[in-house]
């Protein structure tokens, strides 16, 4: 098909290209594309060489819109599985709990990596609509059946029996998956016993066991004996012959490293075996692998002491629970093992690494280094408190997981290769992003030589250039501008030496930007001298969706032009449509103006805009009569902020809006029947 074809065509660009052709590209456009696109996706093809054109296209799309509402990620749902976790993190956290989005989210969840699912479930989570965890009805516990497993073990204790109960089915046709592994032992005991379930339970169990969504508390649930694999590897594999064969096992265990829990929980109920070892050799170490520090202290005790030595370098990269520590510590310190750390010498502690640590405060100051104060051996210790991440690892997690100092040792050739991942991750502190720009600042000064690609990778670590190099940087290319101005986080000095660089090179005056330009600014449009509102038009209501980082006085500024009668007229004359029409905007109308506005006009306000308003502001301009007037998904967007500022009457009035109708009943547990 014709669209099939454009899909190749763009997926062959550069990937510099396709982002800067999808910010330039007008809005309205790039919506029909990809409605188009969610219509023929079942005829398209993606490569496996085309993976990173996707992931490119994917998060050029979701840049394009600040604000994704519940149709656009329909739209979007096909590149779900090429979504960046940075990005994931940004959506709405409203828009989480949408019945629409959660559908989609579900279909698409087989593509999905454990991290975009991790991060799925952070994102509800913090939405204010999804209540405690034992409240969530049956309804909704189905909707996000996929993401149930990667929810913090904290929230996943919460869940009910009943809740985890009325899933049973889902877990025996394999649909519940990795919700196995958490149930108490007791009960995995009676699946297990269960002949028409336990073939497709242990399934579930190894696979839940190589994506590694389970929590590392493992020894504070239960120690795993030696006898306890024994017999695991009598249920898998029917028959208990040499423990050789339980390597097929470990196969799937090994690509654990913090995931051990639910072989642990099993441990618990499946305990029966009787067979022990004299001693734990080199092989069942190298077949236990990740596992050798969930062993419990008897079975540790068993380990051959040279074959351990011999294996010192890959055991220090294993996940060690609290409780382990004390116990290898122990071994560490045997006569036949390194014996006594004040006899240590430099090449025991470089050979132990992070091991090192397992010791307590004492016996690390009886080492003879640390004694002696050797700088060296202080600078080891430091390395192995702070490693440095490589771009690798810096893919493979949160880009903000790393502190300022681990990144500041990254070598400018693995910082290089990972601008971009640096770039689109919005929740890098200021501090982070700062570290950063100071070491890429070599590789890429003077700015005012960056290319309009350059600009677009650096992305969110941009604010932290100065001011002076902010006016060198030459952004005038609207697509480049449209994406610096989503950026958040900028300081008002550095938002106006953006904007008075992007005036000297187009060689404007203020009362020559077009509408097209000021759109362009996004949340730079706050760096705009406030004498600007006289030339705004209608440009402002290009900024309806975004959350600006004006002041009161610049939001009044911004939308005292809307009252024009170029514009929508006076604000006692407008309906619901135009509140809905200006959106965000609505922050920035007079305090006397809100408090005069009546139920009709009320109803038109979205609910990101009553997020906005400061919390003092709201329950200043908002009268308890006005707020029972607000629809329910209105009232649930109340911050914790906001609600605390308010009075017991308006505080009542927002209670009740969010319990209107069905959505009482529903959320409150009230069957039919009653």
């Amino acid at each position: 098909t014709l669209m099939a074809q454009f899909h190749q065509e763009y997926l062959q660009m550069p990937r510099d290209s396709i982002r800067t052709l999808v910010m330039s590209a007008e809005k309205d456009a790039v919506k029909r594309f990809l409605s188009h696109m969610h219509q023929s996706w079942d005829q398209l093809q993606v490569e496996t060489s085309q993976l990173q054109a996707m992931e490119t296209m994917t998060a050029a799309f979701i840049h394009k819109f600040p604000r994704v509402t519940p149709e656009l990620f329909v739209d979007l749902s096909q590149f779900i599985p090429f979504m960046s976790v940075s990005d994931i993190m940004n959506f709405p956290a409203s828009l989480m709990v949408n019945d629409s989005v959660l559908t989609a989210i579900r279909d698409h969840s087989s593509g999905m990596k454990s991290l975009q699912k991790k991060a799925f479930v952070k994102r509800l989570l913090q939405s204010n609509v999804v209540g405690d965890v034992p409240t969530w009805p049956p309804y909704f516990v189905s909707s996000i059946l996929p993401l149930l497993p990667y929810l913090p073990v904290s929230c996943f204790q919460q869940l009910t029996s009943q809740q985890v109960r009325q899933r049973r089915k889902d877990l025996v046709s394999c649909r519940l998956g990795a919700l196995a592994c958490y149930l108490d032992p007791v009960e995995l005991g009676s699946y297990v016993q269960d002949l028409a379930v336990s073939s497709l339970l242990w399934q579930q169990l190894a696979q839940c066991m190589s994506e590694g969504f389970i929590s590392a508390d493992g020894r504070v649930r239960g120690s795993c004996s030696f006898s306890c694999l024994l017999y695991l590897h009598k249920v898998f594999f029917g028959t208990l012959l040499s423990f050789s064969y339980c390597s097929v096992l470990c196969v799937v265990l090994h690509n654990l490293t913090n995931s051990v829990s639910f072989l642990l929980c099993a441990c618990g109920a499946l305990q029966g075996s009787s067979q022990t070892e004299d001693e734990i050799d080199g092989t069942t170490l190298d077949i236990l692998g990740p596992l050798l520090p969930f062993l419990d202290r008897e079975s540790l005790a068993q380990v051959d002491r040279k074959a351990l030595a011999l294996r010192l370098e890959e055991i220090r990269g294993f996940c060690f629970p609290k409780e382990a520590l004390r116990d290898i510590a122990a071994l560490l310190t045997q006569k036949d093992l390194l014996g006594e750390p004040s006899r240590w010498q430099v090449g025991d502690v470089e050979h132990l690494g992070r091991l090192v640590f397992s010791l307590t405060m004492k016996q690390i100051n009886t080492i003879p280094m640390v004694s002696n104060k050797n700088n060296g051996l202080k600078q080891f210790f430091k390395n192995i408190l702070v490693p440095v991440p490589s771009c690798a690892d810096i893919r493979g997690t949160f880009p903000s997981a790393w502190s300022s100092a681990q990144l500041s040792r990254m070598s400018q050739e693995q910082l290089k290769q990972c601008v971009e991942v640096f770039g689109q991750d919005a929740s890098l502190s200021s501090e982070q992003r700062h570290t950063l720009w100071m070491k890429l600042r070599q590789s890429f000064s003077p700015v005012r030589h960056l290319k309009a690609d350059q600009v677009l990778a650096l992305g969110s670590v941009v604010t932290e250039m100065g001011e002076r190099e902010l006016q060198d940087l030459d952004i005038t290319d609207l697509g480049v501008l449209a994406h610096v101005g989503t950026l958040t986080d900028w300081s008002p000095k550095k938002m106006r030496a953006v904007i008075l660089g992007v005036m000297r090179k187009s060689k404007l005056k203020m009362e020559q930007l077009s509408v097209v330009e000021l759109a362009a600014f996004g949340h730079l449009i706050c760096g705009l001298p406030e004498s600007f509102s006289s030339t705004c038009s209608m440009a402002v209501v290009y900024l309806r969706e975004m959350s600006l980082p004006c002041t009161e006085q610049q939001m009044e500024a911004l939308t005292s032009c809307l009252s024009s009668s170029e514009a929508f007229g006076p604000v006692n004359a407008w309906g619901p449509e135009v509140f809905t029409e200006i959106g965000t905007l609505a922050v920035g109308l007079p305090d006397m103006v809100l408090s005069a506005l009546v139920q009709e006009q009320m109803e038109g306000i979205t609910p990101e805009a009553i997020a906005l308003m400061s919390p003092k502001k709201l329950a200043v301009v908002f009268s308890a009569v006005q707020l029972s007037w607000l629809t329910a998904e209105q009232a649930w967007a109340f911050t914790e902020k906001q609600w605390t500022e308010l009075d017991t009457e308006q505080r009542h009035a927002v209670g009740l809006a969010r319990y209107e109708g069905d959505v009482l009943l529903e959320l409150r547990g009230v069957t039919s029947e009653k």
